[in-house]
């Protein structure tokens, strides 16, 4: 009983990355699984060469092809083509990969490796090349010898068109019928025009291929003998040839030509080849092909009466045709390509070093050059005459002779197999060497890193002794202080913390003095500049700040006299007292023993254990960026009344401005203006402003110059100095209620969002300030974590700052009122621009959709500038609100987890599709 067939695959993949006759023979295998499966998705890896003929060979099929030849460059020739191969197959996910090429390859090895749960079979024994697979591990970090797991045994002495079906039997579980290629080709008009130019008639001309060695030279045979056997077509059977050819074969098929001029009347040829005493004057023509003419010598060989020439792929080709072949074979591959001719002569030469693979012992092929003329001839006049095809073996050398070439073959065999070995290990050796050095470059590295550590701990050091020197000097006035002091030592320690307290008021009051001098100096500045309103803005904030904290003083002062006459009633009799005493020490026990350790558990199992966290700067690994289709959705929605223009021509009524500041961003710039200036927002005005960067970030902004309403590239005073630059050339265009944004040079808008943004802040009149949820990404933009936003909370604003500057967005009117961007903040420019929107009463909202992208990358301004610069300027943000209570740590702790557990809490619910 046999076995069952196993099921059709989804996808099936098959590699034949040879030459054009490989393909040829192998046509009829694809057939096979072409027929067996009519619904399977058959996709075959050929070289982009043969492209053109292989839909003609066989139809149906899906063909994949490729710029590489994997026999003649290795792995790092072209990575940019293996690796687009790689993720076809990737993305194919086939179900079988046949590797079907003659002679294992190492492209055959990466693309297998590219579908791992796949069935993976290769066609013959496991030979491969080595040389090609050492490149493979080191390139790639592949094993060759583990990434095809079966193999599919052909006889050495079968013919490839035989031996191909071995394949299709392991693939489809019974034995399929062998038949031999076949092609049937359209009208070809090109075929005769070239005819009609030689002056050929269809039917009554040979066709030579006397060249064919794009792979392997020493495999033809010498011009002067095809130039004998022409002329003896042409003399005795009146049969003019067509010489065919690739362009790159010109100058050896000339020299065939050449062969025709006046005869030369000695009968030998390099001592060996007997020359017939006469040669006809006219030369055979010539015809040269090129990439994508395999069609046109189809043709020209379908209309021959003859093929004659060398084992090439155009012999198969006139097999599959049905022309009489002659073919004069080497040993090099013998006998796999006899070809599946109905009429015709293999004229070949046996030798003892037959299957060389064309890596000749004797460096100029004897099993070629011992075929004479006259077996040429012989075999010509055998092939127009009979109906059949046969081999015809002719033995010219010794049994001596033959027995001496046999064993220095074999030596060189081991000879070539030992130097092959030898240079596959200098192949790794060098890797290695070049690995080490990689390893002492990045060894290095760390040493100079070292190196300015320890500079810089140095440096601390010196700070340290210095310290200790004034800390010394210091005990020494103490001690000089207390020697004078009385002998009472409790007024001597009382005079002592007197004067500590005095100390410490006259340094509070130095600092006092420094913060308003620095304010004073930035006031000066900015009015100098021209920001009156900035200052005036910032005068009426800190009188907004001043009434704030005397009103909270007051309501602390209340809450406390509140306190302590509750207290008072409660103590005012003993029962009462014991009541309350007892009732403080449950609210304590409660808020120690069971509120707290819930507190920390829950805030445990809701944040710290979830994959989105605010204030983390990547969440998991990259992977491609996907933009929030909802978005786009609401976008392109319908639009609310008021929308859009009166005129109800589908352009949103409000402008939005957008400034982008720059400095040294060649390396994302164009990014950054695409995600822009691709959105198409009719109403946009869009300014970039450079700050003179030394790179080519002002010739990558220069080619966007007609989509901007202003760009320029010069030195300014920073960040912030830019946008005020920026925003400058827009602001008289805009009206109260039309919107604003900055957007950094490295950050990414989302698609969308600029239509979003105006059509809500449409809908929305009462709104002033926007922003929305945040996607980090990496250099090259792939998705690397997720800031999901709660909703806005003013109170928190106060103390920390969550809020994703690439989403934010405000109205004019805001901006005016807030006095715009104060150029005396590099870091927290967007948080004191925030606190004084919200200083001012402007009404903010948290839109549930994600409206940019923050780049993470190692020279951004966040990641340098955070303890330094960063922490100053939010302590003075702080102060502005909370006075001396600034550096209230607890209370900066607690908005910040109140922050990142209703964020962790939002974000559950958008995984669900709830937006809040």
């Amino acid at each position: 009983m046999t076995a069952p067939s196993p099921a059709a695959p989804r996808v099936a993949l098959v590699l034949k990355l040879d030459t054009l006759g490989d393909l040829v023979v192998f046509a009829p295998v694809l057939a096979a699984l072409r027929a067996a499966w009519p619904e399977t998705r058959l996709v075959t890896v050929i070289r982009r060469t043969y492209l053109d003929l292989a839909a003609l060979l066989v139809p149906g099929v899906e063909w994949m092809a490729t710029t590489i030849d994997p026999f003649a460059a290795g792995p790092q020739a072209d990575l940019a083509e293996v690796q687009r191969l790689r993720d076809a197959v990737a993305q194919l996910q086939p179900e079988i990969v046949a590797a079907a090429t003659s002679r294992r390859n190492w492209l055959e090895i990466a693309l297998a490796a590219g579908a791992p749960a796949a069935r993976r079979l290769a066609l013959g024994d496991s030979a491969h090349d080595e040389f090609f697979a050492t490149q493979l591990r080191l390139a790639l970090g592949l094993d060759a010898a583990h990434v095809l797991r079966e193999r599919v045994a052909v006889a050495a002495d079968e013919p490839d068109w035989r031996g191909n079906f071995r394949l299709a039997d392991a693939l489809l579980g019974r034995v399929i019928e062998r038949t031999a290629p076949s092609l049937a080709l359209p009208s070809e008009p090109r075929a005769a025009a070239v005819l009609a130019q030689h002056n050929l008639a269809r039917g009554k001309y040979v066709v030579c291929a006397a060249a064919g060695f794009a792979n392997v030279r020493i495999k033809t045979w010498p011009p002067e003998r095809f130039a004998a056997a022409i002329a003896h077509l042409h003399e005795r059977h009146g049969l003019p040839t067509l010489l065919v050819g690739h362009a790159s074969e010109r100058e050896y098929l000339e020299e065939v030509g050449r062969g025709f001029s006046p005869p030369a009347k000695s009968g030998r040829a390099e001592g060996r080849a007997e020359i017939p005493p006469y040669l006809p004057s006219l030369p055979p023509a010539l015809w040269l092909g090129g990439d994508g003419d395999l069609p046109l010598l189809a043709a020209l060989l379908a209309g021959s009466a003859l093929y004659f020439g060398n084992d090439t792929g155009a012999m198969h080709l006139a097999a599959a045709l049905d022309v009489p072949v002659l073919g004069v074979f080497g040993g090099g591959t013998w006998p796999r390509f006899v070809p599946a001719a109905r009429r015709g002569v293999a004229l070949v030469h046996p030798l003892p070093c037959f299957g060389c693979g064309w890596d000749c012992a004797f460096g100029d092929a004897p099993c070629l050059g011992e075929i004479r003329v006259a077996d040429a001839t012989a075999a010509l006049d055998r092939t127009l005459a009979t109906d059949r095809f046969e081999i015809m073996p002719v033995q010219h050398l010794a049994a001596e002779t033959q027995a001496m070439m046999g064993r220095a073959a074999a030596r060189y065999r081991a000879s070539r197999a030992d130097h092959l070995a030898r240079q596959h290990k200098l192949e790794e050796l060098t890797a290695l060497d070049r690995e080490k050095d990689r390893e002492i470059v990045s060894l290095k590295q760390v040493c100079d890193e070292r190196e300015k550590t320890i500079f810089i701990l140095d440096g601390h050091v010196r700070n340290f002794q210095t310290e200790n020197g004034a800390i010394k000097a210091e005990l020494a006035v103490k001690e000089k202080t207390l020697a004078a002091l009385p002998a009472d030592a409790a007024k001597a320690a009382q005079t002592i913390a007197d004067q500590v307290v005095h100390i410490r008021n006259i340094e509070a009051l130095l600092r006092q003095r420094d913060t308003e001098l620095a304010e004073l100096r930035t006031s000066a500045v900015n009015r100098g500049a021209g920001l009156h309103d900035l200052e005036q803005a910032k005068h009426y904030g800190r009188l907004l700040a001043e009434r704030d904290t005397a009103l909270q003083s007051l309501r602390e002062g209340c809450a406390q006299r509140e306190s302590l006459i509750k207290q008072l009633l409660a103590e005012s009799t003993k029962p009462t007292a014991k009541l309350y005493k007892l009732w403080r020490a449950a609210c304590a026990f409660l808020r120690e023993g069971c509120w707290r350790p819930f507190d920390a558990w829950l805030f445990h199992r809701v944040v710290e254990t979830y994959w989105m966290q605010i204030g983390v700067l990547r969440h998991y690994d990259p992977r491609p960026l996907k933009w929030d289709d909802r978005l786009l959705c609401r976008a392109g929605s319908p639009d609310p009344a008021g929308s859009r223009s009166a005129a109800g021509s589908g352009v949103p009524a409000l402008q939005i401005a957008v400034v982008t500041p720059s400095y040294g961003q060649e390396k994302f710039i164009e990014r950054t203006l695409r995600s822009v200036l691709d959105q198409a927002y009719p109403k946009l005005l869009y300014v970039v402003q450079d700050g003179g960067s030394p790179d080519r970030s002002a010739e990558i902004i220069a080619r966007h110059a007609p989509r901007l309403r202003h760009w320029a590239s010069e030195p300014d005073r920073g960040q912030a100095d830019a946008i005020v630059r920026g925003f400058a050339h827009v602001t008289p265009a805009l009206g109260p209620d039309d919107v604003m944004a900055w957007l950094n040079s490295d950050d990414l808008l989302a698609p969308g969002a600029l239509r979003f943004v105006g059509e809500y802040f449409a809908r929305h009149p009462a709104v002033e300030v926007i922003y929305g949820h945040r996607i980090i990404i990496d250099d090259d933009d792939r998705d690397i974590g997720r800031w999901i936003m709660p909703r806005h909370n003013p109170q928190t604003l106060e103390w920390i700052d969550y809020v994703p500057q690439e989403t934010l967005f405000w109205r004019k009117r805001a901006w005016d009122l807030a006095g715009g961007v104060d150029p005396s903040f590099q870091f927290a420019l967007d948080w004191d621009l925030l606190a004084r929107f919200q200083q001012a009463g402007c009404r903010i909202v948290r839109v549930p959709y994600f409206l940019g992208a923050f780049r993470v990358h190692a020279e951004q301004k966040t990641s340098q500038a955070i303890h330094t610069t960063g922490a100053d300027e939010m302590r003075r943000i702080r102060t502005r609100f909370h006075g001396e209570r600034q550096d209230d740590f607890a209370t900066i702790n607690r908005h910040a987890r109140h922050t990142r557990f209703w964020g962790a809490v939002t974000a559950r619910w958008h995984e669900i599709g709830v937006r809040w």
